[in-house]
């Protein structure tokens, strides 16, 4: 199994969400899941991590990478983070997808390590302003 991913689960947030406790010299990490939450919750918890620390990485396995690029690419396109590393690999299973043992399989794998921007705290403080102006516009 994937190292990363056993860590992950030892640190699991009471909502489901897998998450790392940094350790001094290590970042935190996100380990995005394909179907157990909506793709803005990874972003919201992104946004936390980079508000906390400097370094963030964003993990997907199998199904689950297309919706981890995802949550990068929003990220980028709001200007609150860019990518300073992408890694592919793979790593085995002894699962298939519907839990029943199987043989070995390979899933692919994404590590996505993200820094965040100089100006975040200000486009954070834009973001809040807009979203709160386009609520008042609504009502």
């Amino acid at each position: 199994t994937h190292t990363g991913t056993i860590m992950a689960a030892k640190n699991a947030r009471a909502d489901g969400t897998k998450v790392e406790a940094p350790a001094d010299d290590k970042m935190q990490a996100i380990s995005v899941s394909a179907q157990k939450k909506p793709l803005f919750h990874y972003v919201s918890l992104a946004k936390k991590f980079l508000a906390k620390s400097e370094d963030v990485e964003i993990r997907g396995v199998g199904s689950a990478i297309a919706r981890c690029v995802s949550v990068v690419e929003i990220l980028k396109s709001d200007g609150l983070a860019a990518a300073v590393s992408i890694e592919t690999g793979t790593t085995t299973t002894d699962k298939a997808d519907d839990g029943k043992a199987d043989k070995e399989r390979l899933k692919p794998t994404i590590l996505v390590k993200l820094r965040r921007a100089d100006d975040f705290v200000t486009k954070m403080e834009r973001l809040r302003v807009s979203r709160a102006s386009d609520d008042a516009d609504e009502k």
